[in-house]
């Protein structure tokens, strides 16, 4: 593009005679600029076509054993529950060390849901006291996990209810 002011700028300061090399410079760079948005634009039409095709179901990589130790458990409380309606995201106790990216390629695995973005902080441990004596609680990582709009968060969620229900049976 420099090189073509360039070009233009000698054609405004030299007589007409020895502009004519420059214009055929620059027709020649012209043609080529042409066909290389022509072949954009039938490249993202057929990737438009593709995408209409596909199914919508994501499908990742199995779950293993370090995806299960990463991602403790889910957080509710009402504050998660209205995340849950409005972002179609989840609140979940993860490992201290993980990060964002680890803690994406878990739940992608664990649910077989694509993850949108994941934003992630340290709960810091708070003071109990049970009569006289006085604890800490622990201290943990929370990840907010927003999915992508096109996954149903309601299959997640009840998957996760009848695992619960599940282990409640066994224990009694």
């Amino acid at each position: 593009m420099a090189e073509e002011k360039k070009l233009e700028a000698e054609a405004v300061e030299t007589p007409a005679e020895e502009t004519k090399p420059a214009k055929k410079a620059a027709a020649k760079k012209a043609p080529a600029k042409k066909a290389a948005t022509t072949k954009k634009a039938a490249s993202t039409k057929k990737a438009a076509e593709k995408k209409v095709e596909e199914p919508v179901e994501y499908v990742t990589r199995p779950a293993i054993i370090k995806d299960f130790s990463i991602v403790k458990y889910v957080i509710v409380t009402e504050e998660t529950q209205k995340l849950q309606a409005t972002d179609n995201a989840m609140v979940f106790a993860v490992a201290k060390k993980a990060t964002k990216l680890e803690i994406k390629a878990a739940i992608q695995a664990i649910f077989n849901a694509k993850v949108k973005s994941v934003n992630t902080r340290n709960v810091l441990p708070k003071t109990r006291r049970v009569g006289r004596f006085s604890g800490k609680l622990a201290a943990y990582k929370r990840a907010i996990v927003r999915f992508d709009s096109s996954f149903d968060l309601g299959k997640i969620t009840a998957a996760v209810a009848n695992e619960e229900r599940a282990a409640n049976e066994e224990a009694e």
